[in-house]
């Protein structure tokens, strides 16, 4: 289940920010699953990387901002040079009473109660907020969205309105950029196609059937798919079983080679290989770590 959606003006809007930070990440670095129980953009002030919102991977670059409801589970990985990210952690209107602090978030697969979270927010007047969008760091929207970290430490007892008035000022101009020039849909078919990968994640597919449904040749299929999700339809799919497989090391007592069975992974060496490869352990020591991690919770 997700957090409840409130539909309001855009002019109603209360924000408060309660964290903003530069974060330089390391080469390579991958951190996540982690969740936020507030609102988030994050912005790619320079590097590049991959971050993965809710199942779906964005290749990302310097200049690219992110809008990440609450609730929504998110994972970076940095690639070279390494990503420095300019993220805003805030409210739309008055919520519950909040630290600054880790915790906003919740990290791992462990789930949580949805009565953490802030509302999700749509503008009943206001453009809607696309998880993607372009952001020239001259334009003065995005000086102010900056200058909201930068004002961040500022002790004086104005400094909460100073940081919500050039937060607003942020704020009012995406919306004028995304009325001018509204976020791409992006193709529908190849959405439907994810879709039917997150709906089936132990089913196996071709690139050959998939491209035959929408009456399309292999080659172009493809190059719609990555323009859409920035992998290939394989890769995507992998990623799905991975993220199942994880379930089912946590959740119940299959071993390790009836798990790869039942994902079509063909064998356990492959398994073995991939996982690691993705998440840094093999899935016998992951099982391992996320059941203690359960047994020190009780």
């Amino acid at each position: 289940m997700n957090p409840p959606i409130q539909r309001i003006r855009l002019s109603d809007a209360i924000p408060r920010v309660y964290r903003a930070d530069y974060y330089p990440f390391r080469a390579q670095e991958r951190i996540g699953p982690r969740l936020s129980l507030v609102h988030t953009f994050l912005y790619v002030y320079q590097g590049s990387g991959t971050l993965t919102i809710g199942g779906t991977p964005y290749p990302c670059a310097g200049e690219d901002l992110f809008y990440i409801p609450p609730g929504v589970a998110h994972r970076f990985r940095s690639a070279s040079p390494p990503m420095v990210h300019a993220s805003v952690y805030f409210d739309w209107l008055p919520s519950l009473p909040r630290e600054g602090d880790m915790t906003l978030f919740r990290f791992g697969d462990q789930p949580f109660p949805l009565a953490e979270c802030s509302p999700r927010i749509r503008f009943e007047d206001g453009p809607e907020l696309p998880e993607r969008i372009r952001a020239p760091k001259r334009s003065k929207w995005m000086q102010a969205y900056l200058t909201v970290i930068d004002e961040m430490e500022n002790p004086r007892p104005e400094g909460e309105l100073l940081r919500r008035a050039w937060f607003e000022l942020f704020v009012a101009g995406l919306a004028q950029q995304l009325r001018r020039n509204p976020a791409p849909a992006g193709d529908r078919r190849m959405r439907a196609v994810v879709r039917l990968i997150e709906e089936h994640p132990d089913r196996p597919f071709s690139v050959a059937d998939l491209a035959a449904r929408f009456e399309m040749s292999p080659s172009y299929f493809h190059r719609l798919f990555a323009e859409e999700t920035g992998m290939s339809p394989n890769a995507y799919a992998t990623l799905r079983k991975l993220d199942l497989a994880k379930k089912r090391l946590r959740e119940t007592n299959d071993t390790v080679t009836a798990v790869s069975d039942s994902l079509g992974f063909g064998s356990l060496h492959y398994f073995s290989r991939v996982f690691a490869k993705h998440f840094g352990e093999s899935p016998a020591a992951y099982r391992r770590r996320a059941r203690e991690g359960y047994r020190q919770e009780e």
